[in-house]
C-alpha cells in the first residue's frame, strides 16, 4: 500500500509539473484567460485631475448635430452624474441652466460666452463638451452608433484653459456602440432609444478621462465590431 501511494504522489506531481508546459507549448491563449481572470485587464489613470471647485458641464452643439434638446440636456447631466458619482468634484451645478441660458442669448446678435455662462450659474470650474459628429449609422451603413467631441475644462478664477494643454480644439473622444439590434432602426421610438443609448456611451467616456478605469469594461471586446 505505501509503495502505491508513492508512486501516484509522484505520478501526480509529473502531471501537474508538466501542465504548465503543454499549455505554453500549445501556442494556443489559455495562459493568457487564465491570468486575465486572476490579475484583471489593468486599469488607466485620469488624464485630468479636476479642481475641487463647483463645477459645471456645457455642452455645446453649435451645428445642430444632436436630433433633440434633450439629447443635449441628457448629455450634461449624465456627465455630471459621474462626475459626482466618482467624487471628482464636490457640486455640480444643473448643465440645464446652463443651456438655458445659452439658448436665451442664443437669440441676441451673438452667442453666450463660456465666462458669462459660468457666471451666470455661478460655475468656478467648466466641463466644455463640443459635439462635432453625432449618426447612428456608420460609414459602411451598418447599425454602428458613433459620436465624436471635443473636451476641454476651463478655470473661471483665471480665466484659462486648464486641459488639455494642446491641441487648441481640445481633447478628441469617439464613443460607439459597436452591436446594435436593426429593428431598434424601424421607428421613431425605438430610434429614440438608439440615441438614449448613444449618450450614456459618451457620458461615460467622457468621464473616463477624469477618473481611474478599467482598461477593458467587461463583455466590450464579445460581439461584433
Amino acid at each position: 500500500m505505501i509503495l502505491r501511494f508513492d508512486w501516484w504522489r509522484r505520478r501526480c506531481l509529473a502531471v501537474l509539473l508538466a501542465a504548465p508546459l503543454a499549455l505554453v507549448a500549445g501556442g494556443c491563449n489559455i495562459v493568457a484567460p487564465i491570468a486575465y481572470a486572476i490579475e484583471g485587464p489593468g486599469t488607466i489613470d485620469a488624464e485630468f485631475d479636476l479642481a475641487k471647485v463647483d463645477t459645471t458641464v456645457i455642452v455645446d452643439d453649435q451645428g445642430s448635430l444632436l436630433p433633440r434638446l434633450a439629447l443635449r440636456t441628457a448629455l450634461g447631466e449624465s456627465i455630471g452624474e459621474r462626475l459626482l458619482r466618482e467624487r471628482l468634484v464636490p457640486q455640480v451645478i444643473s448643465p440645464r441652466d446652463a443651456i438655458a441660458f445659452m439658448r436665451s442669448n442664443d437669440r441676441r446678435a451673438s452667442p453666450a460666452s463660456i465666462e458669462s455662462v459660468a457666471r451666470a450659474v455661478g460655475a468656478k470650474q467648466v466641463v466644455y463638451v463640443q459635439v462635432v459628429g453625432f449618426s447612428l449609422v456608420g460609414p459602411e451603413g451598418t447599425p454602428r452608433p458613433t459620436a465624436d467631441v471635443f473636451v476641454r475644462v476651463l478655470c473661471m478664477e483665471g480665466r484659462t484653459r486648464v486641459y488639455p494643454l494642446d491641441p487648441p480644439e481640445g481633447r478628441f473622444v469617439t464613443s460607439m456602440i459597436r452591436e446594435v439590434n436593426p429593428d431598434l432602426y424601424r421607428t421613431p421610438s425605438s430610434r429614440r432609444q438608439v440615441e438614449e443609448l448613444l449618450v450614456q456611451r459618451m457620458a461615460v467616456d467622457i468621464a473616463k478621462l477624469f477618473h481611474k478605469h478599467e482598461r477593458v469594461e467587461f463583455g466590450e471586446n464579445l460581439g461584433t465590431r
